[in-house]
């Protein structure tokens, strides 16, 4: 006999966390057997990236076989963006898998366009992804995207810095208590103020908290008067490398410069060179940009109106950078 469904608010609870970790557990195993990555180790990540993001949970399709293996999977995580007008709830659009064997099924186009229409019902009005460039002209084909292009990638070497320079950049790893600290949450105070022509992400103290908690990544802080630098560290070419995630202007600052805050952090990470990838209006970066066939994948950067109150005509993004989307 199947034991009777929970009916007092505190078992429902329960029950529905139980199904979500059971479910995040199921999509960890597709992930790691389709995308192999360390955040896939577990469901920790999963349960991180879909359950705890501040804007509430991740709008997500499965699909399973007859036998009950989990054959496809695709999510979009909330975010909000920032436009001329104002703020607005977005999404970015990630693991859009398929096992091996499955992908001529039509699961990758079902799931997506079911999540897209329960997106925009929830009031959703845009969602942003990466995908490598076999994908490109089937999404722009039949799951309505737009491809602005291949995101720019430069390679940044650092210069010797004076003494009075680098005691300019305070830098700092990111852990729990500064995560939770009113030194933390007095930085991100005036870290949204820049001017917006199009459509950036909304960095609030909650999400960027959020989004820096990460339990896959370790992440860094640099500051100065004008620029605050978020990175990491990565391995690129067989060589420790500073990944680059986001450079965010100070109190509605524009026309920087950002060779300092990157020289600083490749002497904090003890790193030869740094990578950025993505652009930004307000802070500018020189490097060199490496052969396509060696910069990381996917890094196309793709949109879409999720609606009618945006036209995707004209839609644009102002800044596009590693941590706007799920590469760190």
């Amino acid at each position: 006999m199947t034991a009777p469904e929970p009916t007092d608010p505190a078992s429902l609870a329960d029950a529905r966390r139980r199904d979500r970790d059971r479910d995040n557990e199921r999509n960890t195993e597709l992930l790691a057997a389709e995308l192999p990555a360390a955040r896939y180790i577990d469901a920790r990540y999963l349960q991180w990236l879909y359950d705890d993001n501040p804007y509430g949970p991740a709008i997500q399709r499965s699909v399973d076989d007859d036998d009950g293996v989990r054959i496809g999977h695709y999510a979009l995580i909330p975010q909000r963006f920032r436009g001329r007008d104002g703020i607005v709830p977005a999404a970015f659009s990630l693991h859009a898998v398929v096992r091996s064997g499955g992908q001529r099924k039509g699961l990758f186009t079902d799931m997506g366009l079911e999540i897209y229409e329960e997106a925009g019902a929830a009031g959703w009005q845009l969602t942003t992804g990466v995908c490598n460039e076999k994908s490109i002209g089937a999404v722009v084909k039949y799951m309505g995207w737009k491809w602005p292009g291949p995101l720019p990638v430069r390679l940044v070497a650092p210069y010797a810095m004076a003494g009075s320079e680098a005691r300019r950049v305070i830098s700092r790893t990111v852990d729990a208590d500064y995560l939770a600290s009113a030194d933390f949450e007095q930085l991100v105070a005036g870290l949204d103020a820049f001017p917006v022509q199009q459509w950036t992400n909304h960095y609030t103290a909650e999400y960027l908290r959020w989004r820096l908690a990460c339990p896959a990544t370790t992440y860094a802080i640099h500051v100065t008067d004008e620029l605050v630098a978020i990175t990491s560290t990565d391995v690129r070419f067989g060589v420790r490398a500073v990944a680059v995630l986001k450079l965010l202007p100070r109190d509605g600052r524009t026309g920087l410069r950002a060779e300092a805050i990157v020289s600083a952090a490749c002497r904090f990470h003890k790193a030869p060179y740094a990578v950025y990838a993505g652009f930004n209006p307000h802070v500018s970066l020189r490097g060199v940009q490496p052969p396509r066939k060696l910069q990381p994948s996917p890094l196309n950067l793709i949109i879409r109106s999720l609606s009618s109150a945006i036209d995707q005509g004209p839609l644009m993004i102002d800044t596009f950078e590693f941590l706007d989307m799920d590469a760190y």
